[in-house]
């Protein structure tokens, strides 16, 4: 796997033109290994990763949301099966009406397209009827989506879906949803709580392509360059986190995953850490302010009270002497 990650890096420097002959013998040779002999059609309806894998009980502690489950190679039935329950359960937004329901859908990666339609079914058949895919695959020409640089999106390259049927943030269908996408190697990365990213899913723990990343070179801003080539390196990084045996690859995969996102992700983290110590500062300024102004306050009193008495003790002398005075004109 550390051979995969740095002959990846290395196609970044690849002409697009040849980047597609060379990424099809690469992958190749580094996932032959991996390969597993072609699951029998029909077999829709059953979960990709049972359910005591999707619990956690991964090689090197990998939580189940870190966790994938292995690419099978697929036979075409079933795909073209998956693809068309998909179309059939999805409640359309905006980007899937522009371009098609069935291009939306066409564009997912045929694994990713698999484990969300086994998700599916389970979750209708386990009280959520209305389940089903909102956004599926969007070019960046669109111009939707969170990130300023569009192609950062892994909807651009198939390999993200925002879900509809499943209640709001943090809500028991959500939760519910989670958990059953989760034990079918579909992972939603942002979490159940999360208000603006709750319903979004993917079939990796990814959360941004960067610039260097040899997807890039796979799309333009309309659209696949080729599809079966950015099928072809989407398999990669769907096995880049899993299926792996000994805890030293998984901590050099999760190092990989992290620098990937970190570009982004660093820069969002230290803004957040910069408006936090901000309002700390000013919160302390604040509290420090009031605190000067209150004993300025009680400094004021105490001098006009010193004043208030200093003025009044002349007098009472004036009148105790004049009354001293009185007496001894009386005697």
């Amino acid at each position: 796997m550390r051979r995969l990650f740095a002959t990846l890096s290395n196609f970044a420097c690849v002409p697009s033109h040849a980047l597609l002959g060379a990424s099809t013998i690469a992958l190749a040779t580094l996932f032959g290994q991996f390969q597993a002999a072609a699951l029998p059609a029909g077999i829709l309806h059953t979960s990709i990763c049972d359910s005591e894998g999707a619990s956690g009980n991964m090689p090197g502690g990998l939580a189940s949301g870190d966790m994938l489950c292995p690419v099978h190679p697929r036979p075409s039935t079933e795909i073209a099966e998956a693809r068309a329950y998909l179309i059939e359960t999805a409640s359309p937004g905006f980007t899937m009406s522009k371009q098609g329901p069935e291009l939306a859908i066409e564009r997912l990666h045929p694994e990713f397209t698999i484990r969300l339609a086994n998700a599916i079914r389970e979750a209708r058949e386990a009280g959520l009827p209305s389940v089903g895919v909102f956004s599926a695959y969007r070019p960046p020409a669109f111009g939707i989506g969170g990130f300023s640089d569009k192609f950062n999106s892994l909807h651009a390259y198939g390999l993200a879906v925002d879900m509809a049927g499943i209640g709001g943030p943090g809500s028991a269908e959500t939760r519910h949803w989670h958990e059953i996408a989760a034990k079918n190697g579909v992972i939603c990365p942002y979490g159940p709580f999360n208000r603006a990213e709750w319903n979004h899913c993917q079939p990796t723990g990814l959360k941004v392509i960067v610039a260097q990343s040899p997807l890039r070179h796979t799309i333009t801003a309309a659209g696949p360059v080729n599809l079966e080539g950015m099928f072809e390196i989407g398999t990669a990084i769907i096995e880049g986190t899993g299926n792996v045996d000994d805890t030293d690859t998984v901590g050099s995969i999760k190092l990989a995953a992290a620098t990937k996102e970190a570009p982004a992700v660093h820069r969002v983290a230290q803004r957040v850490r910069s408006v936090r110590a901000l309002r700390r500062t000013l919160t302390v300024a604040a509290r420090t302010k009031v605190a000067e102004r209150s004993k300025a306050s009680e400094r004021s009193k105490a001098a006009a009270r010193t004043k208030v008495a200093a003025n009044a003790k002349p007098k009472r002398n004036l009148r105790v002497a004049g009354r001293r005075s009185s007496k001894d004109d009386d005697d």
